[in-house]
């Protein structure tokens, strides 16, 4: 795997891309999670190999969208982005997406199959959701609370986001927000995906079970997904470069091979 220096840009509203690579193979589109942003997966574009052109998805209300409105459910959401990357499937795509954003990134790909099916899709701790009691977040403004200490936590990067409070208020405030959206997921009732579902898996990661994880291969027809758990926490993208780089093989061998298929 290579690295570029390209400089970082956004392509539209809904696109952030930290290495542009105009000639790769594939894009991946990269679904961040709760209280995340695009630049959650700026290591991880530019540890991908050249083939791959990493699209973080820009969440509105937050980063450099804090005056975009907020979408009012799970389905305007999914909506949204999907209209948005309609343009962009004039060639091979992929989706990725950490804790909630799995959830989204999965359902933009069924909502996307339409016009271009996706070559695999990557899950990164968030269990699917014919496996919940009740959907992420239910519990009210105390489970928020305890929600944002375990992903902060979880962060390599969050101790000045901790130790400030009005920091601290904005990520809970963002956080309260995107989990709204999960209670207002449905399932929309169209056909499962037709390419592999890879399941990521932080080891120390007490949100989701392996086995919940597992639960990922009734969503799609095909074969070749399986769970990997790597030595990392619930947030597998921000526990520290070994992480990302384990993460980036785990993409790099799912999407190459399908290149020369």
């Amino acid at each position: 795997m290579s690295a570029s220096r390209t400089v970082p840009r956004t392509e539209g509203d809904w696109f952030w891309l930290p290495s542009a690579r105009p000639h790769a193979a594939i894009r991946l589109f990269c679904f961040p999670h709760a209280g995340g942003d695009a630049t959650a997966f700026a290591a991880l574009g530019r540890l991908l190999p050249q083939e791959i052109e990493l699209w973080g998805i820009r969440m509105p209300a937050r980063g450099g969208r804090t005056r975009d409105r907020y979408p009012e459910s799970f389905g305007e959401l999914v909506g949204a982005v999907s209209e948005a990357a309609l343009p962009h499937l004039d060639r091979p795509y992929a989706v990725l997406g950490q804790s909630i954003g799995g959830l989204v990134g999965y359902e933009v790909a069924r909502r996307l199959t339409a016009q271009l099916a996706p070559t695999a899709c990557v899950v990164i701790g968030f269990a699917p959701p014919h496996t919940w009691r009740e959907p992420p977040g239910s519990g009210g403004d105390a489970e928020v609370r305890e929600l944002v200490d375990h992903m902060l936590g979880s962060d390599e990067r969050a101790g000045a986001v901790i130790t400030h409070p009005a920091l601290r208020e904005m990520v809970r405030q963002v956080l309260q927000a995107d989990l709204g959206l999960a209670r207002t997921y449905r399932d929309p009732a169209v056909a499962l995906l037709d390419c592999p579902i890879k399941a990521v898996l932080g080891a120390d990661d007490e949100a989701v079970t392996e086995g919940e994880m597992k639960e990922w291969a009734r969503c799609s027809t095909a074969d070749g997904g399986g769970v990997d758990v790597l030595p990392a926490g619930h947030l597998v993208l921000q526990s520290g470069e070994p992480a990302v780089r384990q993460v980036a093989g785990i993409v790099r061998d799912l999407l190459l091979p399908s290149l020369y298929q």
